[in-house]
């Protein structure tokens, strides 16, 4: 039975060769590659590498040698049927029924490139050889995009005509079924009738990993929406097993060690303009496995370049952890606001560019500058978010000493337990997605309340933390009435007694439910002496008290602006008590 090439690339792709001869033979990190003891001679000195770029074995010893398919051929004493047998179950890439099958899809496919190829000089005709593509081609210019892209990109231009590409081909002799499955054509929902998929659009032709049209990719000339659309899924076009310009970049990303991604076709080709070309793009989608594993052929380390926008949502930061997850260094170039790398080369030039790469940022230092911005680090609600929304990221760290200093510092940084982080870290790992962070206790209470009884509980503990936290707080600051009872009662203690005794806490009050809560703290709460975690608590207090007091002057500037609107008469005390508002509103500030 004869294998197609398209097949036999596609099992290739997902077996990686060190995966599967390290099945075989013990394999030690080697410069680029992995070496061990040839498993086809005796030796006692390693010969034999494997090649995970090249995805290629040799043994300099025996010379036996070849790629993932003649390995387990040699190995496993396999015909070659036998072997990509194997190897598609292992990677889950289905087989054809039989040869006759598997012909018929070999030959739609490379009717389909060839049919690629006829449209790409037809859109390239329409850019160079009408008075519309000479418009575009000066639209491109002052893009930015000089005639060396246009040319080796094979950039071209559809027409407005809504059937212009579909009368050409039908005279070629393409069926509209054929087209339609091609992605150029479309049937129109109101009239019926069969027109062009890409209108009055700049043409980016995309190619596999081979050089090979297998779709397109299109951009308005004005602001209307969508900006950008690519060709739909064919049988040689699948948007998330692909990267732009990977064909293209894939020697310089081998020679640098690195690829830089980016978003979209305009990124690809300024950033090469200007030195940079170990570039490609994830043609506007969150990064999928299968890119992965492209990238996982040509380099281990990712430099994500994405606008500010794109960078920071949570598909793709999600996106960018499987990256990790796969044993890649990723790293994330942050860009100004308002920028995309492009726009950017374009502004500021290739040293700028070069710096923000020097500069780049781990990914997960780039995901807590974003958490530190979107979330307030000084209350215990947006410790709990920052801590969810950063263990994905910390749970597939592979290096444990890695973890261990990464945990460390945000510890440091939120003022929190690095132990309660290494242990929320054990249950994201063990599966729990929804829990209680181990720094708090799992229960209802607002975030206020909580640090209110551990506060109450650290001072009936330690008599030099009391007086810390009464230098910061007073008893009218809790919010609890009861709260504030216990509060004032450990300030007489200390002044009476120059100690804090709980027993005489609960002497002084005498009262019962005072008593019980006492005993609750005491026996439950997680008591702290962590100067760190203890001021998190304190200003999760504050913060309450600036935030309850801010609704009620909204809430009394809300009355007193009604009652100035229904007025007939404006009494100077109202307008003035609403002016004093407005200014303490606006030099109020919650952390």
């Amino acid at each position: 039975m004869r294998f197609s090439s398209d097949l036999l690339e596609e099992i290739r792709n997902r077996c990686d060769i060190v995966d599967i001869v390290s099945e075989y033979v013990h394999l030690k990190p080697a410069g680029k590659g992995f070496k061990g003891l040839c498993p086809f001679h005796g030796e006692k000195t390693p010969s034999f590498m494997v090649s995970p770029e090249k995805q290629l074995f040799h043994c300099f010893g025996c010379g036996e040698g070849g790629n993932v398919f003649n390995f387990l051929m040699k190995y496993e004493r396999l015909s070659f049927f036998e072997a990509v047998k194997m190897l598609a179950q292992k990677s889950g890439v289905p087989l054809p029924v039989d040869e006759e099958k598997e012909d018929i899809l070999h030959k739609k496919k490379e009717r389909l490139y060839k049919l690629n190829n006829l449209v790409v000089n037809y859109y390239r005709e329409c850019l160079f050889r009408t008075n519309q593509g000479k418009k575009v081609i000066n639209y491109l210019k002052k893009r930015g995009i000089n005639d060396t892209s246009v040319e080796k990109y094979k950039l071209g231009y559809a027409p407005p005509s809504w059937d212009a590409l579909t009368n050409f081909l039908k005279k070629k002799g393409y069926t509209y079924e054929e087209l339609i499955k091609a992605g150029l054509i479309k049937k129109s929902k109101t009239e019926g009738k069969y027109i062009d998929y890409f209108r009055d659009r700049i043409i980016f032709p995309i190619f596999n990993l081979s050089g090979r049209v297998i779709g397109f990719g299109g951009r308005v000339l004005d602001g209307s929406l969508p900006k950008y659309i690519n060709s739909p899924e064919t049988l040689v076009y699948n948007k998330g097993s692909n990267l732009y310009s990977l064909n293209f970049a894939k020697e310089d990303i081998r020679k640098k060690n690195c690829i830089i991604v980016v978003e979209g076709y305009t990124d690809v080709l300024i950033t090469k303009q200007y030195g940079f070309n170990n570039i490609a793009a994830s043609l506007g989608t969150a990064l999928t496995t299968k890119q992965i594993d492209l990238i996982k052929r040509f380099t281990d380390t990712v430099l994500i370049a994405y606008d500010a926008d794109s960078a920071g949502n949570m598909a793709t930061l999600r996106s960018l952890d499987l990256l990790v997850k796969s044993g890649l260094e990723v790293k994330v170039i942050d860009l100004p606001l308002g920028y995309d790398p492009a726009d950017f080369s374009i502004k500021k030039g290739r040293k700028p560019f070069q710096n923000l790469i020097d500069k780049s940022l781990s990914l997960i230092d780039y995901k807590l500058k974003l958490l530190y911005s979107k979330y307030s680090i000084k209350t215990i609600e947006g410790k709990v978010k920052v801590i969810k929304e950063i263990l994905p990221t910390l749970s597939v760290m592979g290096d444990e000493d890695e973890v261990r200093a990464q945990t460390k510092k945000i510890s440091e940084e939120l003022k929190l337990s690095d132990e309660a982080i290494r242990i929320d870290l054990v249950k994201y790992k063990k599966g729990l997605r929804e829990f209680i962070p181990s720094f708090i206790n799992p229960d209802s209470e607002d975030g206020n309340v909580k640090a209110e009884k551990i506060l109450i509980g650290c001072m009936l503990e330690n008599e030099q933390i009391a007086r810390d936290i009464l230098t910061k707080l007073k008893a009218e600051d809790f919010s609890v009435l009861l709260h504030r009872q216990i509060v004032t009662a450990i300030e007489k203690n200390l002044k009476d007694d120059k100690i804090v005794d709980s027993q005489k806490v609960i002497d002084y009050l005498n009262d019962d439910k005072a008593a019980k809560l006492i005993s609750k703290i005491l026996m439950k709460e997680n008591i702290t002496f962590d100067e760190r975690i203890i001021s998190g608590y304190v200003d999760t207090i504050n913060n309450f008290k600036l935030i309850q007091g801010r609704k009620n002057l909204e809430k009394r500037a809300k009355i007193l602006d009604e009652k100035i609107k229904i007025s007939e008469k404006i009494e100077e005390d109202d307008l003035k008590e609403l002016r004093e508002i407005v200014r303490q509103l606006k030099n109020q500030s919650i952390n």
